[in-house]
């Protein structure tokens, strides 16, 4: 029973006589650590262990030594260089006088859960790397509404903890987009779907900046809503160029034109609508068309709404036509 315990779960046992220090180590135990068998020199199991870890041998050892239960981990070198993690449980047991008279303990290879975990550990460096450098903000909702502390958020916009706790994310946004982007939120709870918002945001120099905020819902195996994670990323600090520089401003828009310069702000046609302060239908006819379908004043609308999002519509050189994203805020956001 000992051998398919120690072989399936990868333990050994062994026991030390501290009266004359002879050892009993199991087979289990010599196979994770590499050692010849038979083998019963406790020096020859010690001197394996990781010079970096010496320490925790000591402390193992003090702590044995004063009676006390001992659990570590530890890395050990075996003969073959190979270097493995064990987890030590040792208990010290009392002779009829009271004092200690044995060590009995188990040691359990763990290297496969070590390597399982630093695996874990470093895509999530890798993963939180990736997000510091894209993302200003990185937010988290309970499905109960509840805000996670976000210290980035308040470092962005000032507000304190205790308004981002109770939703005042609204009152940061700009009061022209705060409609559109709270009913994107609204729609987005509803139907559990992505939520995609541009829209500017006051921060706490009091200037207000063009952010692009995302959040997704993480579901449970019954896809109900777990929890809610975001992310709010700085557009004005930011620059996406399709073309070369120009000091030719493009007069005439065209639908396609158009179409590249929403999907460059992630906008959807109702979003378009809502910031030139026209009709979807519109938009979409002017989409699908050359641009000369619409009455002026709604062509110039349309245009003036792209721009104050940051679009730049440029001639790159003769017959050719482009655009430039700066994700610049409006004037009228600097109020």
């Amino acid at each position: 029973m000992l051998r398919l315990i120690e072989d399936q779960a990868q333990i050994g046992v062994w026991c030390v006589n501290l009266h004359d220090s002879t050892t009993i180590m199991s087979d289990g135990l010599l196979r994770i650590a590499g050692l010849p068998h038979p083998s019963n020199n406790t020096d020859a199991l010690i001197d394996l262990i990781h010079p970096a870890d010496w320490r925790i041998r000591e402390e193992i050892w003090a702590a044995l030594m004063s009676g006390l239960c001992a659990h570590r981990e530890l890395r050990i070198v075996r003969p073959d260089r190979t270097v493995r993690w064990i987890e030590i449980k040792a208990d010290v047991v009392l002779g009829p006088d009271g004092q200690p008279m044995r060590l009995d303990g188990i040691v359990i290879d763990i290297t496969s859960r070590r390597e399982a975990a630093q695996s874990v550990d470093r895509s999530q460096t890798r993963y939180q790397g990736l997000v510091q450098a894209i993302a200003a903000v990185v937010w988290i909702m309970n499905v109960d509404g509840v805000y996670w502390p976000c210290p980035s958020w308040c470092e962005l916009t000032g507000q304190s903890e205790a308004e981002w706790r109770r939703g005042g994310w609204a009152l940061a946004i700009h009061e022209e987009d705060r409609a559109r982007a709270k009913q994107a939120w609204a729609t987005a709870l509803e139907r559990r779907e992505p939520y995609a918002a541009n829209y500017r945001l006051r921060c706490k120099d009091g200037q207000y900046r063009w952010v692009n905020s995302r959040a997704v819902p993480l579901l449970n195996a019954d896809q109900t809503v777990r929890e809610w994670i975001g992310l709010i990323l700085d557009m004005t600090s930011s620059a996406h160029t399709i073309t070369q520089p120009s000091c030719a401003r493009l007069e005439n828009l065209t639908g396609p034109l158009v179409r590249a310069a929403r999907a460059m702000l992630n906008w959807s046609i109702p979003e378009l609508a809502a910031a030139a302060k026209v009709s979807d239908s519109s938009v979409k006819r002017f989409e699908e068309s050359s641009g000369n379908v619409l009455r002026p004043r709604t062509r110039a609308a349309i245009r003036s709404a792209l721009e104050a999002a940051g679009i730049c519509f440029t001639v790159p050189s003769p017959g050719e036509v482009g655009l430039r994203y700066r994700a610049r805020p409006p004037a009228s956001a600097q109020d």
